[in-house]
């Protein structure tokens, strides 16, 4: 299943597989940042996924969210202090 959200004016697209077991895993991509590939199934024991398909979603808009944050930062960069 695919749902598109918003976070920090950003397009991001997320996308949930139901694995064998009944878990549930969810990624996201942003289109703004093509070169993006979510880290989230990578190295991820696939056992773990979540219970309920609201459960993942929430986990990758999460993670989404803490991209664009850091994303924003360094953009921004930070001021340098006066002493």
């Amino acid at each position: 299943m695919t749902e598109t959200c918003y976070a920090k004016g950003k397009k991001v697209i997320l996308v949930t597989n139901q694995i064998k077991n009944g878990k549930w895993l969810c990624t996201f991509s942003i289109p703004e940042f093509s070169h993006l590939v979510d880290s989230g199934l990578q190295g991820q024991d696939l056992s773990k996924g979540h219970k309920t398909e609201w459960d993942a979603r929430s986990n990758a808009f999460q993670r989404a969210r803490l991209f664009l944050d850091r994303s924003q930062d360094m953009t921004q960069g930070h001021p340098l202090e006066k002493t």
